[in-house]
């Protein structure tokens, strides 16, 4: 596969444990007033946190939670824990999508990479095995366009932890018709640099973006 090229992951774990100096777990509970609304971002957080029903999403947040954070993401699942460091939010922990929200996302029009990644539902319990880092290389990639999921790259962006961020997988096999489909073509254009990471039974686990 000309496309992909054998990539030596330095990853780096930084100890910020004494930034904490006050750190709490709270759940999160919305206003009265606080209604539900749906958009791309509701399609896309719903649609990856019912990939594995123990999984967690992460949003990290700078002292504020955004209101269409709260309307178009937390609203939409029965699970969701806010982390404090003194006594400001600074990180959102999603769990449990709620079943009237994702019946409607599934019964309306889904957005082309977001069915490309998480439009079928995980069949098994995935198993950790070793992983190597492949490089996606552009000059063999189309270019693809999507200014709606541009928003949703946005919002990525200004909730992750660094210039990195990392996407959980649950139903590609690494083959060659990758290099086609709607996601990879995006990602690969769209990030200074994109990675798939895959064990070693072919199973791509992550597609890991480095951003401009």
């Amino acid at each position: 596969m000309e496309w992909l090229k054998p990539f030596e992951a330095n990853n780096q774990f930084l100890d910020n444990t004494e930034s904490f100096s006050d750190f709490k777990i709270r759940e999160f509970i919305p206003n009265s007033n606080v209604q539900k609304k749906y958009s791309l971002l509701t399609q896309f957080f719903l649609l990856l946190g019912c990939q594995d029903e123990n999984s967690v999403t992460s949003l990290f947040v700078d002292t504020r939670i955004d209101h269409q954070v709260i309307e178009e993401i937390i609203m939409h699942f029965d699970n969701t824990k806010i982390v404090l460091e003194n006594e400001l939010p600074s990180e959102i922990m999603l769990n449990k999508p709620n079943q009237e929200s994702l019946s409607l996302i599934r019964s309306s029009h889904i957005n082309p990479i977001i069915k490309n990644l998480y439009g079928t539902i995980s069949k098994s319990q995935y198993e950790w095995k070793q992983q190597k880092s492949y490089k996606i290389i552009p000059e063999f990639i189309e270019k693809y366009e999507d200014m709606e999921f541009d928003k949703v790259l946005d919002c990525l962006k200004n909730t992750s932890k660094g210039p990195i961020i990392s996407l959980s997988l649950y139903n590609w096999t690494l083959k060659d018709y990758l290099k086609d489909t709607i996601a990879i073509r995006y990602f690969t254009h769209k990030c200074k640099n994109a990675y798939l990471w895959v064990d070693d039974s072919n199973i791509v686990t992550t597609i890991q973006l480095e951003l401009h």
